[in-house]
């Protein structure tokens, strides 16, 4: 099953903040377009390893970026689901 971790933001800044702080860690990560079934404000949200959660949490917090919300999200397509961690 594809499982990944999504964090969705106030705005495109934050969005860019956080990917320098997931760059400067080495840690691997995409910049994507937000699903449509979570919101429609920043159209940006980054995909990460669910292995990174804890950490991307506290890279999240120590650096002040703030965040919409962190998903979990299981499958592909049609067949996906977005679990909210928060």
């Amino acid at each position: 099953m594809n499982e990944y971790g999504l964090i969705t933001f106030e705005s495109v800044n934050f969005a860019m903040q956080a990917e320098a702080v997931l760059k400067g860690e080495n840690i691997y990560h995409q910049i994507i377009p937000t699903p449509r079934e979570i919101t429609l404000s920043c159209g940006l949200s980054i995909r990460f390893s669910v292995d990174n959660v804890n950490n991307i949490k506290t890279l999240v917090n120590e650096n002040r970026i703030k965040i919409k919300k962190i998903y979990i999200v299981k499958g592909t397509g049609n067949n996906r689901t977005i679990e909210s961690l928060e």
